[in-house]
């Protein structure tokens, strides 16, 4: 499974305290707040919050869906809440920021935990053996080059753009019991990526692996990364594709490092290539035998794309979701599984398993078509049907017949919108009955 970005607006409640989640501090001269839980259809859990901070300053805690603020002194807040869509604001005065120090805000009967973690966050968790931490890490928009840029778990929040403390992403896996798969930041030099592998040694438990991925969809111009890699491959001189080669060069050197420090027998290395597109799969494996030096080969088998493209857009929005689920299933048993084979033969090809660091339905507008809202509307009510579920069973068998292995899902719970229904949940609390697209994993994990 794939992790949700981690944000004041996250509808995962990963942490028990609320203020790892919340957003960096907005205001004027005079006061400075941050919000957490917020806009989130009052899915989160109602009752007795506490805020607590050490140090001489002053915080307040200002309407929204507090209802009532039950007892306030020097470094304590109980208030009631009753979750909506306002969320929760604190707020302290901006000449004397310095002065709170330590804040945190935990959700009823949390207080002092013995785990950050929130059990229903953990525990629906339980089924899946590897946890990508992609969006925890900000792996898309990653600006960290140096080990000191780290998030680290002292900080007051952990939804910056350095992502979730790594040792707080060990300390999930290993109570978790899950394969961790990390992202290598693009920009990050050798230090970082030594330094983050003896952190892994150190804490990870030894029965589990740790998959090791360099960036993330090195193939994407809608991310840095890609640019990134394409300018160093030019610089370099290394041939078309040139941020292909550069993404192969790279991962083996960043593997080498994790070898070195964790030992081959405890790493999966991963490269990652376009489900779409065999021939850069090849590139990239073959370049100076890369294949050697890895253990998986990526890719992501979404389905659906097609029809969110703009010149498609008019035509795809008059349809009824099962009219669009129809056109679905074709393609599912059709180019989608066409394009797992092949993706599958180069794997076996040169010596590699398969394995999906993402996949499932990609019904989302692009182009321009993320604004027509009858689009987005009928893209939402196609993942909420029931059918969805079973044309994912359909996609699941497709790609393990096929000879696919680890099936990384994407994502977590996340909320429908313009910009996807990615998630498998929509919302933390969602009843497993209501969510066709969890129904249809959790089925296929118990016959497994």
């Amino acid at each position: 499974m794939n992790l949700a970005t981690l944000t004041d607006f996250s509808r995962e409640w990963a942490f028990v305290d609320v203020f790892r989640h919340s957003r960096p501090w907005i205001g004027n001269k005079d006061w400075l707040d941050t919000l957490m839980c917020r806009e989130v259809d009052g899915h989160y859990p109602a009752g007795r919050y506490v805020a607590i901070w050490t140090g001489p300053g002053a915080v307040e805690i200002p309407g929204f869906d507090v209802t009532r603020i039950v007892s306030n002194r020097q470094g304590r807040i109980e208030f009631e809440v009753r979750p909506a869509d306002g969320g929760i604001k604190l707020s302290i005065p901006a000449e004397r920021r310095d002065a709170v120090r330590d804040p945190h805000v935990w959700m009823p009967g949390f207080e002092n935990p013995k785990s950050p973690f929130h059990p229903l966050f953990f525990e629906r968790l339980a089924p899946f053996e590897v946890i990508r931490f992609m969006k925890w890490q900000r792996t898309e928009t990653s600006t960290t080059r140096a080990w000191e840029q780290r998030a680290r778990p002292e900080d007051i929040r952990w939804s910056g753009e350095d992502g979730v403390p790594i040792e707080v992403m060990i300390d999930l896996a290993n109570t978790r019991g899950a394969h961790p798969w990390f992202c290598m930041p693009h920009l990050a030099d050798d230090g970082y990526v030594r330094r983050f592998a003896r952190l892994v040694k150190e804490r990870l438990r030894p029965d589990l692996k740790a998959y090791i991925e360099y960036s993330n969809e090195v193939w994407n111009w809608v991310y840095p990364a890609t640019h990134y890699a394409d300018a160093e491959g030019k610089r370099l001189k290394l041939g078309s594709p040139d941020f292909g080669r550069f993404y192969a060069q790279r991962s083996v050197e960043v593997f080498r490092i994790w070898e070195e420090e964790l030992g081959r027998e405890r790493l999966v290395r991963v490269l990652a290539s376009q489900f779409v597109n065999p021939w850069l799969t090849e590139q990239v494996l073959t370049w100076k035998d890369a294949y050697e030096h890895a253990d998986a080969l990526a890719v992501a088998p979404y389905f659906g794309h097609e029809f969110g493209q703009p010149e498609r857009a008019p035509a795809v929005a008059s349809l009824t979701a099962p009219q669009l689920l129809d056109r679905l299933a074709v393609e599912v048993d059709g180019a989608n599984r066409k394009l797992i084979e092949a993706q599958a033969a180069l794997a076996r090809k040169y010596g590699l398993q398969l394995v999906a660091y993402e996949g499932g339905p990609h019904l989302v507008g692009v182009g321009g078509a993320e604004n027509n809202e009858a689009l987005t509307a009928l893209f939402i009510a196609a993942n909420r049907h029931p059918r969805m579920g079973e044309i994912l069973k359909r996609h699941y068998r497709n790609w393990f017949a096929a000879g696919g292995g680890v099936y990384v899902a994407f994502v977590y719970v996340e909320a429908p919108s313009k910009v996807g229904s990615w998630g498998v949940l929509e919302f933390q609390d969602q009843p497993v009955g209501d969510a066709p697209k969890c129904q249809a994993i959790l089925g296929v994990l118990q016959k497994r």
